[in-house]
């Protein structure tokens, strides 16, 4: 097994981080793509530590140290392409759409026959579509400059008329609370995102294990092979190919009883008249890692 697969299997095993947005961060070349032969194993232990360093500063919502410490993996080791979607799902977390895009588009250049290529792809149509919409409602929001004539000047207002004004004014009075009616509960999309990223952490395992397992096929006809280290070369690789499909199964089906719950469960009824506040969890997955983002609608 290469070492820069066994990178990817890591980079495939990441955590699950909550989105919460920030500030955008200014933009950052990316090191030139270099072939895995020239990458030391000293080099690939070394970005496979910053990596994790990276890795828990996403999980702590520290995303300026994530973003820093996964461009830092990627220079060490410029032949891991799949570290360029793990930076552009910590701009997204961070409320940096346009960055995420460059990040994703700059992986599309350099790894055109991945096997996630229509997955990225949509997440640059989905990218591109809410920056469209952020900039819309931002245009509409913007209050038009309008010329106002000057009033007339008013005459003075007498004693009867103060008095018959203060009478009629109403005393202001506290706004009315509003309350927060029952509605869907959280845990059913907490199962499909947990799901979805197992599914995908198995199609990226059984993507990295299928081609090597079919060389080992080619290499040891009948199953047997001419060395020890084919024959090792080959149980590795069907060991992967094992794992990615019973996590793509798992993942599916733990997904899907996360949808058949939210579904079939039941909602209470607020009081006529009463707004009706419900949490949402919209389970946003992408190779390596599966984010939540959690909001409030009305």
């Amino acid at each position: 097994m290469r070492p820069a697969r066994n990178l990817l299997i890591l980079l495939a095993l990441g955590a699950v981080p909550i989105a919460l947005p920030v500030l955008a961060q200014p933009s950052a070349d990316y090191p030139p793509p270099c072939d895995a032969s020239r990458v030391t194993k000293a080099d690939i232990d070394r970005a496979h530590t910053v990596f994790l360093s990276g890795k828990q500063y996403l999980e702590e919502s520290n995303y300026d140290k994530a973003i820093s410490y996964f461009k830092d993996a990627y220079s060490i080791d410029c032949s891991v392409h799949a570290m360029l979607p793990i930076i552009a799902t910590a701009y997204e977390r961070k409320g940096d759409k346009s960055e995420a895009v460059r990040a994703l588009e700059e992986y599309t250049k350099r790894a055109p026959n991945a096997p996630d290529h229509d997955v990225i792809e949509r997440r640059i149509r989905n990218l591109k579509d809410q920056l469209a919409r952020e900039q819309a409602a931002a245009s509409a929001s913007a209050p038009a400059p309008t010329a106002s004539a000057p009033a007339p000047p008013q005459p003075a207002p007498t004693a009867s008329a103060e008095a018959a004004a203060t009478a009629s004014t109403p005393t202001p009075t506290p706004a009315a609370t509003t309350s927060t009616a029952g509605g869907h509960s959280v845990l059913p999309w907490i199962l499909v995102g947990v799901g979805g990223a197992a599914a995908v952490t198995g199609v990226v395992l059984f993507a990295v294990g299928s081609p090597d397992l079919s060389n080992a096929e080619k290499a040891c006809p009948g199953r047997v092979c001419p060395s020890q280290s084919a024959l090792n070369e080959g149980n590795n690789a069907r060991n992967l190919v094992n794992a990615g499909g019973g996590l793509i199964g798992g993942g599916v089906a733990v997904a899907a009883a996360g949808l058949l719950w939210h579904f079939l469960e039941k909602t209470d009824q607020g009081a006529p008249g009463e707004t009706q506040t419900s949490t949402h969890i919209s389970p946003v997955i992408v190779p390596g890692y599966a984010g939540i983002a959690v909001g409030t609608a009305l």
